[in-house]
């Protein structure tokens, strides 16, 4: 109850981000007038399960070659879809800027 009331609870919010085409021109100030996109594609996240206090962390990540998906979980490495890739564990994303 105290971790709530104090602000110190994890947010589990949702958050839908893409995993292809994010243009940055609207969130980088150096970028705003430009006039052509810059995108960027998703190529891994980092999960985290659990509270501020403790908890498990996962990845997927998507193999440059393939353009496959992998899920990492400690000793467990299997492949996954787009779908299970945006999720409300995420919370670290990796992007790569498009050539």
């Amino acid at each position: 109850m105290y971790a709530q009331i104090a602000g110190q609870e994890k947010n589990d919010a949702f958050v839908d981000f893409p995993l292809e085409g994010l243009d940055m021109r609207p969130f980088a100030k150096t970028l705003a007038n430009r006039s052509d996109p810059v995108y960027y594609d998703l190529i891994g996240v980092s999960n985290h399960f659990g509270s501020l206090s403790g908890g498990h962390y996962t990845a997927s990540c998507k193999n440059p070659i393939s353009g496959k998906w992998t899920y990492f979980n400690d000793s467990s490495v299997s492949n996954c879809s787009q779908s299970q890739v945006v999720s409300p564990a995420a919370y670290l994303l990796w992007y790569r800027r498009r050539d």
